[in-house]
């Protein structure tokens, strides 16, 4: 299991990086990146801002609180780091994201019958 300080720092670096190009907020990420304050920092600065990344990214923080992130929806295995390092909103490991979009190209290459 990773440590969570670290897949902390990797979900508030997107989200701090999201702040700033979204909505012209810089933040260091210095001071909250420990314990229940940084919860309640970073809850002040989303106050009454919302959009389907921050959304993504309040969840993954969500996730991580209840110990679930960086884990596989699907196949419980654990996402490797580099992916949640790129995404960490991503919560289908790279093996369960290749089926099921092998599954999605075959279904669409099945001829419809009249």
């Amino acid at each position: 299991m990773q440590d969570p300080r670290h897949l902390r720092r990797i979900i508030l670096r997107k989200l701090y990086s999201h702040l700033r190009k979204r909505y012209c907020i810089s933040v260091s990420m210095t001071p909250p990146l420990e314990g229940q304050q940084s919860l309640h920092y970073v809850d002040a600065l989303l106050a009454f801002k919302t959009d389907d990344q921050l959304d993504r990214l309040r969840g993954a923080l969500g996730r991580l609180e209840e110990g679930v992130f960086g884990f596989c929806l699907k196949c419980q295995k654990e996402i490797d780091e580099e992916h949640l390092e790129a995404d960490p909103t991503r919560q289908i490991c790279e093996q369960c994201e290749l089926v099921s979009s092998h599954r999605v190209a075959r279904f669409h290459d099945v001829p419809i019958s009249e």
